[in-house]
């Protein structure tokens, strides 16, 4: 039966690199022009312009991203088996997963706060570090399993 999956477990997994690598660099990216959107604002100009590229981004790359990857790590967790769900690097994985998918209900909150209005520098500085951190602890977990 695995011989007959496994050829589709390969594409599935190439699509899933492929979402999570667009995903969290798109909320990379969006956070920083988030920052550079704050700045506008205090400088008076641009930041209608900014705002407009924020809420694209977000709908047309971050989210259907984000979507594809959820979508394709379910399907590889089905395809590799429920065994799966007891291993620990798994577990850390999942949890991780979690929280950066709680990070982009974060980020997709700020671009409309700061559409409405203004937000803090530490926030801006807090989403980024957040991101990174689990950037790198997702890449970690899946490569060193």
């Amino acid at each position: 039966m695995l011989d007959l999956i496994f050829p589709y477990y390969l594409w599935v997994k190439a699509a899933h690199v492929v979402s999570v690598v667009v995903w969290l660099g798109g909320q990379c990216l969006l956070v920083v022009q988030l920052a550079s959107h704050r700045q506008a604002l205090a400088r008076q100009g641009g930041a209608d312009l900014l705002s407009e590229v924020e809420q694209r981004c977000l709908r047309q790359v971050v989210n259907p991203a984000m979507l594809a990857t959820l979508l394709l790590g379910a399907t590889l967790f089905f395809l590799r088996g429920p065994e799966t769900l007891g291993e620990g690097w798994f577990q850390a994985k999942l949890g991780c997963i979690v929280a950066m998918t709680a990070l982009h209900g974060a980020i997709a909150s700020t671009v409309g706060t700061l559409r409405r209005g203004t937000v803090s520098a530490a926030r801006i500085r807090w989403l980024q570090l957040t991101g990174l951190a689990l950037t790198a602890a997702i890449v970690f977990i899946a490569v060193i399993k």
